[in-house]
């Protein structure tokens, strides 16, 4: 395996100073300031807001909400039939059902659709256009889509409809004719921040509908925000760490049928599995991904949406039957991705073909590439004369920026600076996949290989009080820019190791030092380590608690020999 690079984060400057009295922390101090340095948290102002962030109030204007909250009113004290339109992914489907729940709470007449990922991709087309036209509908709200969607929200308003656009998605220059356009990106918003989900600009909408309604939101729709929210991978910091800090507290009490139901099964008979960033992102999220990755994302939004106890139950079964057999093929899939990718070591950008796959895991085992080679990663299937790919990329390059020198020859286009997908005319994608390659000769991507491993501090195992697990439970929810806090061991000597897992890949170590006894688990790192001797740790805390017992254990998240040979 390849030897990773540690950085430890820069340590806090002279002068800094905080009070851990007056938060309660009970550890030590040159652990808590380092951990809050990290975090870019230089003032004890900026400690408390952070760590009492549901106190915080939070305001961001978004230009044309008074006009989408007046176009909507007028549609429901009329009693005109409303469309959404919201995309596949979780972070879609949240906030549809958020609009859905939005509108039927206040007795409106709401009509749903969502596009096959197969058959019709990403975006609002004309067909869906068509389709609403036919249904009555007289207002189409989209959610985590639309920017991009000139021509169909043209060829709509010559239909007679109105569309109110909710999504977060970069736009080009030039901006749809929609009634109303909600997105942070928008040029002439007045906001605080710019990087909410799709499902969080939904809820932007509903909440200011809910002030100017006058009446008190149900504390669902926060629960489908954070869902969205930490889903889509967004940034936790500002408005969008509250949502989801509520929307937990929210998701762990929640009266939503469908969400309960699947929580039972994403839990695997274990109830004391704690619902918080990471239960969503591994075990939730992907089962609610599992339908729309296979075909067709319909049995997920019914989920969020029926409040129905025995529809749950049945639906929450088919989703995990449904992830069930998604885990099937992306297995089979990376079996075929490790031969082509060592073939192209060398290359700064990877491309492979799994065009005898669903394109639903396309994503994923780009996401899978990526983490794995530390490089940006395209997967792409054949479609007849078309193909479409998902590119997943590192904080090093900015993917988005990078493919759109080529939007002129793509078909269709989208996505963020590490997330992205198109699709390109066949005889065109050699030619390109080279000059992009080519490109990132010339750019600041990076040809090194080992992965980089940011440590936030470096401790000593007197530090493994139960204090410290309390307090990193204080700086929840995690996510992007507020990481778990990654800490080093030096000099360990284990007393046990014994390789887990079907294939022995994984490895449990219990080291035994002054009396203590700590128990850890490496995913994936049992090559790193084959007999007992000096060893140094990189971790992360985890609480685990079973039959409500509590056991406090390391994840280990890269292993090393000692450089010397004495404690």
């Amino acid at each position: 395996m390849l030897k990773n690079e540690w950085i430890l984060k820069s340590y806090p400057k002279e002068g800094f100073f905080i009070n851990l009295n007056l938060n309660k922390l009970n550890i030590p101090y040159h652990i808590a300031s380092k951990i809050f340095w990290s975090r870019d948290l230089r003032s004890q102002e900026d400690i408390n807001k952070f760590l009492n962030v549901n106190e915080n109030n939070f305001y961001s204007k978004f230009t044309h909400m008074n006009l989408a909250i007046e176009r909507i009113n007028y549609a429901l004290k009329n009693n005109e039939k409303i469309g959404v339109f919201g995309d596949f992914d979780v972070d879609g489907l949240s906030g549809t059902a958020l609009i859905i729940r939005l509108v039927k709470n206040f007795s409106g007449k709401i009509y749903p659709l969502i596009p096959k990922r197969e058959q019709d991709g990403h975006g609002l087309t004309k067909k869906f256009v068509d389709a609403f036209r036919d249904i009555g509908v007289k207002l189409i709200i989209t959610v985590d889509t639309g920017s991009t969607s000139l021509e169909e929200i043209d060829y709509a308003n010559h239909m007679g409809i109105d569309t109110i656009i909710t999504d977060h998605h970069l736009n080009d220059d030039e901006q749809p004719n929609a009634y109303a356009i909600i997105n942070p990106h928008e040029n002439s918003n007045h906001k605080i921040q710019n990087d909410y989900s799709g499902s969080g600009v939904a809820y932007k909408l509903a909440e200011e509908f809910y002030k100017y309604k006058n009446i008190e939101m149900p504390d669902y729709f926060t629960s489908l925000a954070a869902l969205g929210t930490i889903s889509d991978q967004v940034s936790l910091k500002s408005e969008n760490r509250k949502i989801v800090s509520e929307g937990l507290k929210a998701l762990g009490k929640t009266n939503l049928p469908g969400l309960r139901e699947l929580f039972i099964v994403s839990r695997q008979n274990n109830s004391s599995v704690k619902i918080n960033t990471e239960f969503i992102s591994f075990y939730v999220a992907p089962r609610l991904n599992a339908p729309g990755r296979l075909g067709d994302s319909e049995p997920s939004l019914q989920l969020l949406i029926t409040n129905d106890e025995t529809e749950a139950k049945l639906l929450a079964n088919r989703i995990n039957f449904q992830n069930e057999q998604r885990k099937n093929y992306s297995s089979k899939a990376w079996d075929l991705v490790i031969p082509i990718i060592e073939k192209q070591k060398h290359d700064l950008i990877l491309a492979v073909d799994l065009s005898n796959f669903p394109l639903g895991i396309l994503g994923p085992i780009a996401g899978k590439i990526c983490e794995y080679t530390s490089k940006p990663a395209i997967v792409y299937k054949i479609d007849s004369n078309l193909i479409k790919a998902s590119c997943r990329s590192n904080e090093n390059y900015d993917l988005f920026s990078g493919l759109s020198e080529f939007s002129k020859i793509f078909e269709r286009f989208g996505g963020h600076k590490r997330a992205a997908g198109f699709t390109i005319k066949k005889e065109l994608f050699d030619d390109f996949i080279s000059q992009l390659k080519n490109n990132a000769v010339f750019s600041k991507l990076s040809s090194h290989e080992n992965k980089k491993i940011e440590i936030d501090a470096e401790i000593d195992v007197e530090d493994l009080t139960p204090s410290l697990w309390k307090f990193t439970d204080l700086l929840e929810p995690f996510g992007v820019n507020n990481p778990e806090p990654i800490f080093l061991i030096k000099n360990l000597l284990p007393n046990e190791i014994s390789k887990v897992g079907k294939e022995k890949n994984h490895v449990k170590i219990n080291f035994n030092r002054n009396g203590k006894k700590i128990e850890s688990i490496g995913f994936n790192l049992a090559e790193k380590i084959s007999k007992i001797e000096q060893i140094d740790i990189v971790f992360t805390l985890k609480t685990n608690i079973w039959r409500e017992k509590v056991n406090y254990q390391l994840n280990l998240i890269d292993v090393e020999k000692s450089q010397r040979n004495s404690l």
